[in-house]
């Protein structure tokens, strides 16, 4: 599976990468939202994980970018608020799901992956 993640924090990049990499799959990071757009139009991801909150660019307007250019993308929303508009804005623009910091590994594992491997067959 082709991951990327765009966060501000290099912390949750690394964090994220690792996990992902070690289950094998392929991942893509980048710290603002302009240089994961430009990916998005050259590259082709099963799964893009987006956190809410970016400095450049709102997390939900990147998603409906995102949904706009790649509607068959899946997108996880990711955040360290607990923000219930913001979330249920997510999910009215596509979003599959929306994770909070710190991570539930096991829930990514055994929820998230699953989905998306189901959904590419």
């Amino acid at each position: 599976m082709k991951i990327l993640i765009i966060d501000d924090d290099l912390e949750v990049l690394d964090v994220l990468e690792s996990f992902f990499i070690s289950l094998g799959h392929e991942v893509k990071t980048v710290l603002n939202s302009i240089e994961g757009l430009k990916l998005i139009t050259t590259d082709i991801f099963d799964l893009a994980m987006l956190d809410i909150r970016l400095p450049e660019k709102d997390g939900i307007e990147v998603l409906k970018e995102i949904k706009n250019t790649d509607p068959q993308l899946q997108v996880v929303m990711i955040t360290g608020y607990k923000e219930a508009e913001k979330v249920i804005e997510a999910f009215r623009h596509g979003a599959m799901d929306c994770l909070l910091k710190p991570f539930n590994f096991e829930y990514i594992k055994n929820n998230i992956l699953p989905q998306i491997s189901e959904r590419n067959k």
